[in-house]
């Protein structure tokens, strides 16, 4: 529901009514089971998954990856927002792109 006030008007052009919509969104279950369908991200899952905190995952972290309820995410060192970024599937850009209409940025998955 968007932020207004309730309207009590009865007006059926009353510009202060309340409007609601819904937003597409995606569970972290769908989104974490098309990130390991990625050989190359299943393999940065596999490794903060691991009981074995070695050298990959000392250089995934340097790299800004994260995980968080079983998704991954990324921090940009190019970006000025402070807040990780979605790590979007190979299999996956053609369809956000489409859906968001971004140009197509070869960084968009955040893989160097």
């Amino acid at each position: 529901m968007l932020s207004r006030p309730i309207c009590s008007h009865k007006k059926p052009n009353c510009e202060i009514c309340t409007i609601t919509i819904d937003v597409p969104a995606r569970s972290s279950k769908d989104i974490r089971n098309g990130q390991m369908k990625d050989d190359e991200l299943k393999k940065i899952i596999d490794t903060f998954e691991s009981l074995e905190k070695g050298t990959d995952y000392s250089n995934w972290t340097e790299r800004g990856y994260l995980m968080n309820r079983g998704v991954l995410y990324r921090y940009s060192p190019d970006s000025e927002s402070e807040e990780a970024q979605l790590v979007v599937p190979t299999q996956e850009h053609e369809q956000v792109l489409r859906d968001h209409s971004i140009e197509y940025r070869t960084d968009i998955t955040g893989l160097e």
